[in-house]
């Protein structure tokens, strides 16, 4: 079948498929050091901007377009030497590929393409059509609807994330979205931003996203 034919899903990376938490917040507090960037110093710093729009988050905290994308090349870099040894969360990689069966898995995501797609190769994850990485555009809510435009006609569309910036954008760009219990922030914050749906665990995802692949997926007959 025409992957475009298929009904889209689409998935952010940072704390929904790759536990990257550490490396980034570390990268992160060191990138804006280098840059003169002031105010980010723990991990607590960086979850505070991604409960909406990062670029915008990080305009609020006076930091412009340019010298936030400066800061995001080196956490690129940062991320780039770390690869092959960021994992998976356990069984995101399974249910990937089990979606991947009977529908269009696209990753929406702030990190550049080529590290999303350096990291999945490295990893040998398979079931996903493209990256719509940090050079389509800085607001996920443009790289969204430019999908619905190519993959029209769903009754409903999912978007799994991990911070509320995250459902913010989701709900924005007219989708719905899932919540993860394993990412970024806690579950009650991204109920608070308009989560549908919390996947206490990844194998949720497949009963939320396509339930009629739990059977098989689960070994159920």
């Amino acid at each position: 079948m025409d992957a475009e034919k298929r009904e889209l899903v689409m998935f952010d990376f940072d704390g929904v498929i790759v536990d990257s938490l550490d490396v980034f917040s570390g990268a992160f507090v060191e990138a804006c050091t280098a840059e003169g960037v002031p105010g980010f110093t723990t991990v607590e710093d960086l979850l505070v901007v991604m409960d909406g729009n990062f670029y915008e988050r990080m305009r609020a905290r006076g930091v412009d377009d340019a010298r936030t994308a400066a800061v995001m090349a080196r956490v690129a870099g940062a991320l780039v030497n770390a690869r092959h040894w960021l994992r998976p969360f356990p069984l995101v990689t399974q249910v990937l590929a089990e979606l991947a069966e009977a529908r269009s898995v696209v990753i929406v995501t702030s990190s550049p393409t080529a590290v999303v797609e350096g990291w999945l190769h490295a990893h040998g994850v398979e079931g996903v059509l493209e990256v719509a990485g940090a050079e389509a555009a800085r607001s996920k809510v443009q790289k969204i609807r430019g999908l619905l435009e190519r993959f029209p006609g769903q009754a409903v569309y999912w978007y799994v994330g991990d911070t509320a910036g995250d459902m913010y954008e989701a709900r924005a760009a007219g989708v719905t979205p899932v919540g993860v219990g394993w990412g970024w922030h806690e579950p009650a914050a991204l109920i608070e931003a308009g989560a549908e749906r919390i996947a206490a665990a990844p194998a949720e995802l497949v009963t939320i996203i396509a339930p009629e692949l739990a059977g098989d997926f689960f070994g159920a007959s």
